[in-house]
């Protein structure tokens, strides 16, 4: 029953229906906008439809109408960072993904961060021949550079085809409506023939046409910097999520504005909101979940001989019984532990790539959170068979 919601025939061949797809994603969304909606009603919260301009430090403009507040709270979110080739028009962003209304049969990624990954292994996933290029070798370039590789090997296993440095230069649309690609670095071709190209190489804050020239808030290549408290060097203005310089999460800017709210109504002036310790994952085939500092920032920040690494490789138990050794070897689990032996082997970082570690993370990271060391790990008793076993059993020493 929970398959035919998403579109997928499980009689006989699994087959896809793209259309109750993206009908039942849309309602689904939809339900979501109105919930909030109906949030925003019941709090008495006026809301004003349009674009806002800065007019002074304090004084915001909106359809004609001006605005003056002792707190001012901007929090405009990001935008896909345009390609600038020739043939842009005929590519789409993540947001045109969202607006497909049929299944590519062939797709071209371009970006190896969050946003290439998960479509790039959904797409995948679903059947569509999908082709993922970077300008450089490798993904995910701010993450624990083992366990992007470990994540990259497991999804060329299973059928992304990875063009590292490559560039795409132009992209003309045919006759019949698929994409001809003018692309550099593919050795022996330069071009390519697929029925999508989709850009995913960051985001930038919208925060253009606010008009902040007129104001004496300060901005660095668009993005609106704060302190610790989420506030800029003008009082009484603040700032949270993409448009300012932190870390791009929804559920870090959801948290961020609570803490915000509580701080400057609720007398809470103790909270703050840190950043060195979150949890997060990049939904990929398989899940990549990880908290803390990756294995290269450890050692730069403890140094090489205070860090330590636990780690483990081994075949998810969903696929114990294939016998397949191809098959076995691309649904392999990989579970890192990275410790400050200079402070009691306090785990700094957890890293974990395989099925089923979304859900596991978020546990360890309240661990990491409350400052667990490896013998925490170790006196936890296994939860038998699991992926996250692996974890306390990494080569246990306090007993």
């Amino acid at each position: 029953r929970c398959v035919q919601e998403t579109g997928l025939e499980a009689k006989g061949q699994l087959k896809l229906d793209w259309g109750t797809l993206k009908n039942n994603r849309d309602a689904y969304i939809e339900r979501l906008q109105d919930i909030y909606k109906n949030n925003i009603i019941k709090d008495k919260i006026e809301v004003v439809k349009g674009i806002c301009k800065f007019l002074n430090n304090k004084t915001v403009e909106c359809n004609g109408e001006e605005f003056i507040s002792d707190h001012i709270l901007i929090a405009t979110g990001s935008k896909p960072r345009r390609l600038k080739i020739p043939g842009e028009e005929h590519c789409i962003s993540s947001d045109g993904f969202f607006a497909l209304e049929q299944q590519p049969q062939s797709i071209l990624i371009i970006g190896g961060g969050y946003i290439g990954i998960e479509i790039s292994c959904m797409l995948n996933a679903l059947g569509t021949e999908t082709f993922l290029s970077t300008r450089d070798k490798g993904i995910l370039k701010k993450f624990d550079k083992e366990s992007t590789s470990f994540l990259l090997k497991s999804m060329i296993g299973h059928g992304i085809k990875y063009l590292p440095y490559t560039e795409v230069k132009k992209v003309t649309k045919q006759p019949d409506g698929r994409l001809k690609v003018q692309i550099d670095g593919i050795p022996g071709k330069n071009e390519m023939v697929v029925d999508c190209v989709l850009y995913g190489i960051g985001r930038i804050p919208e925060t253009e046409d606010l008009c902040l020239q007129n104001t004496d808030i300060k901005v660095e290549k668009g993005r609106i910097i704060v302190d610790e408290d989420h506030n800029t060097n003008i009082k009484g203005v603040y700032s949270i999520g993409d448009a300012c310089q932190f870390l791009q999460l929804t559920p870090t800017a959801i948290r961020a504005g609570r803490i915000l709210s509580e701080r400057l109504f609720n007398g809470q002036a103790q909270l703050k909101m840190v950043y060195d310790t979150i949890p997060t994952v990049i939904f990929a085939h398989p899940p990549y979940g990880n908290i803390g500092l990756s294995e290269e920032c450890a050692k730069e920040k403890f140094g090489e001989n205070n860090v330590k690494v636990y780690k483990s490789e081994f075949v998810h138990m969903f696929n114990q019984l294939e016998k397949d050794e191809a098959e076995r070897a691309k649904n392999k689990v990989l579970v890192k532990v990275i410790v400050n032996l200079a402070d009691k082997e306090r785990v700094v970082g957890v890293h974990c790539v395989g099925q089923g570690v979304d859900e596991l993370i978020q546990g360890f990271g309240v661990a990491v959170k409350m400052g667990a060391t490896k013998a925490d790990f170790d006196r936890c008793v296994a939860i038998h068979p699991t992926v996250s076993e692996e974890l306390v059993l990494l080569t246990p020493q306090y007993l």
